[in-house]
């Protein structure tokens, strides 16, 4: 039996009567002299930052009554505290708009206590983009390829245990038995980058190929970062011919347990309100945010950044997820045993 069928199932039935209850927007005065804040779980400066700003800078424009959009980096756990936050606490009237990360959606499944809430009981705005991830090391550090772990060990910074960069290594490590060790605590990519160029950590992970082909460009180009494995479906020319995950799985479990843990980071930037929002304000927020993810002015100023944007509608973001989810228990039990550090445990 799958791990998720049902509860998915209920999960599309939920949104679709959702979706009937608002077809029509309701009508214009509720954002009248309101603040929206956008929730972004991890510290300024980095590829989510970058995200939740872009969408700052557009999402008033197509929102009735034109209310002031506003960033809040809330960096905690992976990006739990983030999440929990608005699940739990903050208001539930359409003011907070969340931006999760890969790892957000399969942590319920597996069983974390700190996860605490409900993928499917999220009410989806949309996703600003679809891309793949990487891990990359620095020049400095000599690694050209992931499998250089096979004979020598690979140290990997984290932001925390439970980061999508923290993750990411640890899988490797627990299923193909690399030399990989992963030193949480780093508070975002750019003291990531800080400690490779200090020669501190010698690579990073969840390193997207929007970075690759925007801000990092140079430094990809230079050979400064080197790319040694990438999660994406498909190998992605950012990352220069480095080994696919998939194709470093040992047996067929192992392929499902990567797609498990690794797959929903192609579902790269998505946007949701909390659990209890009023159906009128989600409906005029999914509006809000297709209308300004498919305008000419982000689209712009998404290039002139050097971001890829690849929006999708919150409804596909929904089938996405649970195609992600619907996996057998035992390849749900082992990606919780894979993402975690056995390193001195008995």
């Amino acid at each position: 039996m799958n791990i998720s069928r049902n509860r998915a199932a209920a999960f599309g039935a939920a949104a679709l009567a959702v979706a009937a209850a608002a077809a029509a927007p309701a009508e214009a005065g509720f954002y009248q002299g309101r603040t929206v804040t956008v929730v972004v779980g991890f510290g300024a400066g980095g590829g989510a930052d970058t995200f939740g700003r872009l969408l700052e800078r557009h999402l008033g424009d197509f929102t009735p009554d034109n209310p002031s959009v506003i960033v809040q980096n809330m960096p905690g756990a992976g990006g739990y505290k983030a999440v929990n936050h608005v699940y739990n606490v903050a208001p539930q009237d359409g003011t907070v708009v969340l931006l999760t990360a890969s790892a957000h959606a399969t942590a319920p499944a597996m069983g974390k206590k700190q996860a605490r809430w409900d993928m499917f009981k999220f009410q989806w705005l949309g996703n600003l983009s679809q891309e793949s991830q990487s891990c990359v090391a620095s020049d400095r550090s000599g690694i050209k390829s992931i499998k250089d772990a096979e004979k020598r060990q690979i140290i990997f910074g984290a932001s925390g245990k439970s980061a999508t960069s923290a993750i990411q290594p640890l899988l490797l490590k627990n299923l193909n038995g690399y030399k990989l060790k992963v030193i949480a605590g780093y508070r975002g990519v750019a003291s990531q980058r800080l400690a490779m160029e200090k020669g501190e950590i010698d690579a990073t992970c969840s390193f997207w190929a929007s970075l690759a082909l925007g801000p990092q460009r140079a430094e990809m180009e230079s050979g400064k970062l080197v790319p040694i494995v990438q999660m994406g479906s498909k190998p992605h020319p950012a990352f220069r011919g480095a080994p696919v995950v998939y194709d470093l799985a040992r047996n067929e479990d192992d392929r499902k347990v990567m797609r498990f843990i690794y797959g929903p980071s192609e579902i790269s930037r998505p946007f949701t309100l909390g659990p209890k929002v009023p159906t009128e304000q989600v409906a005029i927020m999914r509006d809000a945010f297709w209308k300004a993810a498919t305008s000419d002015q982000m689209k712009a100023d998404a290039k002139k950044i050097g971001i890829l944007l690849n929006p999708q509608r919150w409804n596909e973001v929904i089938t996405d997820f649970k195609a992600a989810l619907d996996v057998p228990q035992k390849i749900v039990d082992r990606a919780a045993w894979g993402i975690v550090d056995h390193e001195g445990k008995k």
